[in-house]
């Protein structure tokens, strides 16, 4: 059921709020209109939901989900003001605004609906949940903005975030899918066993994948987007940004997997052997894919989510076919596969030739191959030291090797890629007074 509100959240929010944040020109007008399209969708969800809940309550022989998926559904016209605000704040470059907006949302909303589920409201609490998050949320944003937006229908202003807001919204649908489908295939064709493998394996990875994915994404997409008129600046802030935004992300993965073996036992127990080859493939693909995704952002800044899109289902499509056809190897398949999706979709975001985008594709390579090429040094030094017999304790031995693999990158960095550790040492405290 909260699957299902979810999806309405990325319907009601998605098709608005990249192509507010990208528009070379954003007037008050925008941001009315978008706001009346979100709640138009919402209205048609809501809608929509009281004969879903009907059926939903039948199929799994639930009253109580005829009532409540309306009312969680309810939450979206929050969700599309949170939306319409946040692309708002994206292009005035508060990001902590809506950092702390998201913040509060989860520290009040969460606390209060674990307090009715003690006191006895049931699935009512996780309804609760969700509706306090998103309204506080949104209240907090609309408070940290203090920008009054009200809802104004103009066909015009919409129909101009059209084409961006439609791609934009199936990129995110697709997105938001793979991973069920992604599960629900590992357990068709794996057993629930592997699945449970599985999912230990992505709790490790996956947050930390999604927070930087999106963060990365939303600081990138607003530098891109200030300059998009001006091929020249666009280009170098292009090339700067992902080449010294890879160098701090793809690291942070590429340790990841190699102190997983210890990691993992650490947190989960012993007997997830099968869960730890997947975690490490987890992390080879994200320090793959993950900085490579900051060329999308550059192309969804000068109007391109089409790429994304296309890549998206490119991945899904090659992750599968590994699954598919290298079930005989077990587990460490699932993990296989999804390496192979990551490559696809950094594959297709260096290989592709937007029009008049004007970034090579050697160049965009070489912007990536440098923190590659230095994490995997790195991250092979660690997992040698780490197959060592320990002499300490597994959390002491974790430390040593995230100390270890810290200092080593460091100084591969000095040696091999000092003007670029400058460049991220002068740009920091730059980054800090745009974001302050």
């Amino acid at each position: 059921m909260l699957t299902v509100v979810a999806l309405g959240s990325v319907m009601v929010g998605a098709p608005f709020e990249e192509a507010l944040a990208q528009r070379s020109v954003l007037r008050r007008p925008h941001l009315r209109a978008a706001l009346t399209g979100s709640w138009l969708i919402g209205l048609v969800l809501v809608a929509a939901s009281i004969p879903a809940g009907w059926l939903l309550a039948r199929l799994y022989h639930e009253p109580q989900i005829t009532t409540l998926l309306p009312v969680a559904m309810c939450s979206v016209f929050f969700s599309g003001h949170s939306d319409v605000m946040t692309g708002l704040a994206r292009r005035l470059r508060r990001f902590s605004d809506v950092s702390a907006a998201t913040l509060f949302g989860h520290l009040i909303g969460i606390p209060i609906s674990v307090v009715m589920a003690m006191t006895g409201f049931g699935l009512w609490a996780l309804i609760a949940q969700r509706l306090l998050v998103v309204i506080i949320r949104a209240a907090v944003l609309q408070w940290r903005i203090d920008i009054i937006i009200l809802p104004q229908l103009s066909l015009k202003n919409l129909s101009g975030m059209g084409r961006y807001g439609t791609v934009t919204l199936l990129d995110r649908l697709f997105d938001s899918m793979t991973y069920v489908a992604f599960n629900n295939l590992v357990g068709a064709f794996y057993g629930l066993t592997t699945l449970g493998y599985v999912n230990v394996a992505m709790r490790l990875i996956e947050p930390i994948r999604g927070a930087i994915g999106a963060t990365s994404h939303n600081l990138a997409f607003s530098w891109f987007a200030a300059v998009q008129n001006d091929r020249s600046r666009l280009l170098r802030r292009t090339s700067e940004l992902v080449s010294l935004a890879s160098l701090a992300i793809v690291p942070i993965f590429v340790g990841l997997a190699a102190v997983m073996p210890t990691l993992l036992p650490l947190v989960s127990g012993p007997g997830w052997d099968e869960s730890v080859k997947i975690a490490v493939c987890l992390g080879i693909g994200s320090a793959i894919a993950v900085p490579s995704q900051l060329i999308y952002s550059a192309f969804s800044a000068t109007a391109r989510p089409e790429f994304s899109l296309v890549a998206n289902c490119v991945a899904f499509a090659g992750t599968l076919a590994v699954l598919v056809c290298t079930v005989s190897l077990g587990p460490i398949s699932v993990g296989l596969s999804r390496i192979a999706g990551d490559v696809l979709q950094a594959a297709i975001a260096i290989g592709v030739s937007p029009r008049n985008f004007g970034w090579s594709c050697r160049d965009r390579f070489l912007a990536l191959a440098p923190a590659w090429g230095l994490a995997i040094v790195m991250g092979g030094l660690v997992g040698l030291l780490g197959v060592v017999p320990p002499i300490l304790d597994r959390s002491l031995t974790l430390a040593v090797l995230v100390i270890f693999g810290v200092a080593t990158y460091a100084v591969l960095l000095f040696a091999f890629a000092r003007s670029d550790l400058v460049r991220m040492i002068a740009v920091w405290p730059a980054r800090r007074a745009n974001n302050s």
